[in-house]
């Protein structure tokens, strides 16, 4: 499994945008604090309620690089330009849940609908197998049916539906998606 890990540490993956810019995934490095914040900074608010921690505090930001541990989340970045434009995250499980990582992305809205999102996803779930996980999760808000359904195409299932999970800072709760994509057969689990 050490050898999967120093492999990862160097994982690159490039594609051409529609416009011809290049398009670099790779992990997230010390040296992209800056770039993080950034992305962040750029975020809208309605975005920032979206997120576990307040992504819009750049000392919080700051933290996720500081405190870079992969084995714990991994974090990939998508960088144009010498630009980080998006983040996609594995979450990964520990004990019980250590055939598991919860994931999550963000892309910066100059660079939705492009493709970045699902080829990130697609990177993730080749980090996952690399590193021997059976699933992956994650959760979307039910408002959002075309994130939902992206999801969906990329081969997760429609786990279960969370009703009233999710609040906004209005005080509105919202219903939550949760989907698996199911890296290992399970078909005859059940």
């Amino acid at each position: 499994m050490s050898d999967a890990w120093e492999q990862l540490e160097r994982y690159r993956q490039v594609r051409a945008l529609p416009d011809g810019r290049r398009l670099l995934l790779r992990p997230l490095a010390s040296d992209d604090k800056q770039g993080l914040l950034d992305l962040f900074a750029r975020a809208s608010r309605e975005d920032l309620e979206h997120f576990r921690s307040d992504a819009g505090d750049p000392a919080v930001v700051a933290r996720w690089v500081d405190e870079l541990n992969l084995r714990r989340v991994f974090p990939l970045v998508a960088v144009v330009d010498d630009i980080v434009v998006g983040d996609a995250t594995l979450h990964m499980g520990e004990h019980y849940h250590r055939h598991r990582a919860w994931v999550r992305i963000f892309l910066d809205c100059e660079y939705r609908r492009l493709g970045v999102g699902t080829h990130m996803l697609h990177c993730l779930e080749d980090i996952a197998r690399r590193l021997g996980l059976q699933q992956l999760y994650a959760e979307t808000l039910m408002n959002q049916p075309r994130v939902v359904k992206a999801f969906e195409a990329l081969g997760y299932e429609h786990e279960a539906t969370l009703r009233d999970y999710f609040i906004t800072g209005s005080g509105e709760t919202l219903d939550v998606a949760l989907l698996v994509l199911w890296i290992v057969d399970h078909t005859g689990d059940f």
